[in-house]
């Protein structure tokens, strides 16, 4: 199972926050900063959790902050269409900032905007469109658990997954909108907890045997002059280069088990690596001295980005003596799949598999290289959706809280009163409405109270008792 998150972060949307008067809190002082005065690196990947109701789910990201008491400093300022929805299966390698003042932050701001929700036809067409209910500006504070630490000459990694699961919530009222509240988990990558497979095009540069680096991948640098504290959230923002001179260039490291696919999709028993070829990396993570960072290649597809296209659907045939089956979509087309002895198998939350997982109706995305004329797809990857428990969320109010606070009693509003289990790895954020606007903090079970209205995220046990992932809860 994946390790667990050490930081997870639960968060409302701000509502009714108009202009920008609260800015003026905000000092033009940078945050307390290392003794040595130095100054490390941010780099921001952003990903989702899978949904089933919709095809894709698009937001706007505008800016992306640390937060100290001393003032803010920018991460990315700008204007990204993203679709959470194509990034259930992999990370993205969001936007990365150099020069940031060393020292403790104790938060983290967002701005989103416009979202919008859109079922397509089995030919890609939009055939319904749906814009969710969004009060407010998107501004968007987030309060860990425990203060991020920018280190003298190291790069701090902030794995951002938009749960859009359990962000779009049925409006019971009225015609059966829905509304954004979004819900937020943020991993701080290290050695042990990895994150989401991340997926970075660009061209093979400077080969050194099985290691290469990967240029013009089209992230968004912060370029040197710009990692100033803002001070005033109605300033000019910061700009951001684009050229190929201030797009950092990343380093990747392929091993015995690195798997080579080429433009069809074929896997490589020998494998020769060229300058300026185009290439597409599958790999985890990697934090690397003096502020450069890298991945641990699992997949290498060379080829023009978009060559290796993902297709979701359910296993619908299962031939493994052959190393295939038969992929049916949400359409009922059925495509069929084959993969190479090398080819590799994840869970969607970046967890390494094997074909052994792979089972008839198992939901999953292919990552491969359709030839049309034989409706074949040749796959480099197969990404697995774990099927979740018969109940993944309770809502209601606390009946009672346990005297050893190991947990609480819930009056769920569809199975009636349930127990409910904490452990060590169990999150509680408090949602609290402040002049009309969220805010959310990690608390306590000392802070939970009778009658609270609480959504608990965990699945059931063997005992018939609710273990608890996280749990948000409403302030009284």
């Amino acid at each position: 199972m994946r390790l667990t998150y050490i930081w997870a972060l639960v968060f409302a949307l701000a509502t009714a926050l108009v202009g920008c008067g609260d800015s003026s809190s905000e000092s033009p002082s940078s945050p307390t900063s290392a003794a040595d005065g130095g100054v490390g690196s941010v780099a921001v990947l952003m990903t989702d959790a899978p949904i089933d109701d919709f095809d894709q789910f698009w937001l706007t990201v505008t800016e992306i902050s640390l937060l100290s008491d001393d003032g803010k400093v920018s991460i990315f300022s700008g204007s990204e269409r993203l679709d959470l929805l194509d990034l259930n299966s992999h990370a993205d390698l969001f936007a990365l900032a150099d020069n940031i003042p060393a020292g403790h932050y104790d938060k983290i701001r967002m701005r989103v905007s416009d979202p919008l929700l859109e079922r397509l036809d089995a030919d890609g067409n939009v055939v319904e469109s749906i814009v969710p209910r969004m009060s407010g500006s998107g501004k968007l504070d987030l309060k860990p658990s425990s203060d991020l630490v920018v280190l003298p000459g190291e790069t701090l990694a902030l794995q951002i997954d938009m749960d859009a699961n359990k962000s779009i919530h049925l409006i019971q009222q009225g015609n059966g909108a829905y509304r954004f509240r979004p819900v937020v988990f943020i991993d701080v990558l290290t050695d042990k907890i990895i994150g989401k497979l991340v997926r970075v095009a660009g061209v093979i540069a400077d080969i050194d045997g099985d290691n290469f680096k990967l240029c013009r991948t089209g992230m968004t640098v912060k370029s040197h002059d710009d990692n100033n504290v803002d001070d005033h959230d109605s300033g000019p923002e910061h700009e951001y280069e684009h050229g190929d001179d201030h797009q950092r260039c990343i380093n990747v490291t392929g091993n015995a088990e690195t798997a080579y696919f080429d433009h069809n999709g074929d896997a490589l028993d020998l494998v020769t690596l060229m300058e300026d070829a185009p290439v597409t990396v599958l790999g985890y993570f990697r934090s690397m001295a003096d502020h450069t960072i890298g991945l641990d290649a699992q997949v290498v597809e060379l080829g023009a980005a978009g060559t290796f296209q993902q297709y979701a659907g359910m296993v619908d045939d299962l031939d493994l003596a052959n190393n295939a089956f038969t992929l049916r979509d949400s359409d009922d087309n059925l495509l069929k799949v084959t993969f190479d002895d090398v080819s590799k198998f994840f869970a969607m939350n970046g967890e390494a598999l094997t074909v052994n997982d792979l089972t008839l109706e198992s939901k999953l995305k292919v990552d491969g290289v359709l030839h049309a004329t034989d409706k074949l797809i040749k796959a480099a990857a197969i990404f697995i959706a774990v099927e979740l428990p018969a109940a993944e969320q309770l809502t209601g109010t606390i009946s009672m809280l346990h005297d050893d606070m190991s947990g609480f009693d819930i009056d769920d509003a569809n199975l009636g009163d349930r127990c409910v289990k904490l452990d060590g790895d169990s999150n509680i954020y408090q949602l609290t409405l402040v002049n009309d606007s969220f805010s959310s903090e990690a608390v306590g079970f000392a802070e939970l109270q009778l009658l609270q209205h609480v959504e608990v995220y965990g699945a059931f046990n063997q005992s018939g008792c609710f273990m608890a992932d996280n749990i948000l809860a409403e302030t009284p």
